[in-house]
């Protein structure tokens, strides 16, 4: 294999492991952004339980039935971030080994720049 052949299989590894590093963040982000969701709708529910006035929804019992979807829609939020987790975990193994070969290309791109006249 001669020196350029090696310096364009290094740059196709560092694309492809560019391309796993996007796919890990997307999720981190995807994560984060339920995170941020489920951390909004707990406050909401906990300045909702220390307003102590009555008010129509109180009055009506649909501030329960709120509670109740906002519970529902935590789990399903947590349930989804679990499957994502998983799904970056993989990306994370993906992305590891692409960041192996593009570092291992690398450094013999190096050490043929060097040893080869």
């Amino acid at each position: 294999m001669n020196r350029s052949d090696l310096a364009r299989l290094a740059q196709l590894a560092s694309m492809k492991r560019d391309v796993d590093l996007q796919d890990v963040l997307r999720i981190s982000q995807q994560m984060n952004a339920l995170q941020q969701d489920i951390d909004r709708m707990r406050s909401q529910v906990k300045s909702r339980e220390d307003v102590v006035h009555l008010d129509p929804a109180r009055m009506t019992g649909v501030d329960v039935i709120w509670c109740r979807w906002v519970d529902q829609k935590i789990r399903l939020h947590q349930s989804k971030m679990a499957e994502l987790a998983m799904a970056r975990e993989l990306f994370l193994g993906q992305a590891r080994k692409s960041f192996g070969r593009a570092n291992a290309l690398e450094t013999l791109t190096e050490n043929s720049r060097q040893t080869v006249p």
